[in-house]
């Protein structure tokens, strides 16, 4: 297609387009029909931008309740693991004590078989005097 070809193209185009908005504002504004249609279009358009605002105010409030429900359940997890985490807490050191009182038992088993043996083994060694 040459550029001369696309060029009445276009322009045969954009005085199709003309005409047909130009029939549309003859046909809205200068019958009887048009005048009474352009009035429902517009109390139309009107409900309908006010429905929209309704329901745009609705998401924002539950926009803003689910932010603060967020929060509050943020604030009751922090709680909750505050409150494990001194349970753990004291859990783990419970079984540190415990784990410490047997390490001392053993080492008491370990003084006094030390002691049992060197009785043993020295029993029969001579004095020095």
């Amino acid at each position: 297609m040459s550029d001369q070809q696309h060029q009445d193209n276009k322009f045969m185009f954009g005085f199709f387009l003309g005409g047909l908005i130009g029939a549309l504002i003859i046909f809205f504004l200068g019958t009887k029909d048009g005048k009474k249609l352009s009035a429902q279009l517009k109390t139309r358009g009107k409900s309908v931008l006010d429905d929209l605002e309704d329901r745009l105010d609705e998401l924002q409030e539950k926009g803003k309740e689910l932010v603060q429900h967020g929060r509050e359940l943020k604030d009751e997890m922090i709680d909750t693991l505050e409150e494990k985490k001194e349970e753990v807490t004291q859990a783990t050191v419970e079984h540190v004590d415990q784990a410490l009182a047997h390490i001392e038992e053993l080492q008491k088993q370990g003084v006094e078989t030390t002691a049992n043996l060197r009785k043993k083994i020295f029993k029969n060694l001579p004095k020095k005097a």
